[in-house]
């Protein structure tokens, strides 16, 4: 139903939400005078997006907001919110720097393990130009 807004004899201003029928009848304010309608305050509403795809998962048909509910459920997905994104990329990162620290742990500990003549052999290859960098594929 419309809200419509009435001022009284007295300059008070209150609103109605009355039916288009009940508009025009004329109101009582709270302080006791007649008021008349002085405009319509504009429909409050919601508007939704509507929901019409075929489902990835089995290829049904989704025609409603509680059909693609019921499609996610089914399928254990959840709704994509765009902070997920930045998670997923926070959490990938700190993978990566837990892996290069443990990595880098094992090879100082493999490096401290080895025999002098190894050690040798090896601080000469990194002299004549040998790489030691670590490639991940």
């Amino acid at each position: 139903m419309p809200t419509y807004q009435y001022e009284c004899e007295k300059s008070h201003i209150f609103e109605r939400i009355l039916p288009i029928a009940e508009c025009s009848v004329p109101q009582q304010c709270d302080c006791g005078a007649s008021a008349s309608r002085v405009y319509l305050t504009a429909p409050k509403g919601f508007v939704q997006r509507e929901c019409v795809y075929d489902s990835p998962i089995d290829g049904r048909p989704i025609t409603s907001w509680a059909q693609r509910r019921n499609d996610l459920a089914r399928s254990g997905c959840q709704e994509y919110d765009p902070g997920m994104k930045q998670d997923t990329d926070r959490r990938v990162r700190s993978q990566e720097a837990a892996l290069d620290k443990s990595v880098d742990s094992f090879v100082d500990e493999q490096i401290a393990k080895m025999p002098v003549r190894k050690l040798e052999i090896l601080e000469s290859e990194l002299k004549s130009g040998a790489s030691a960098d670590i490639v991940r594929n």
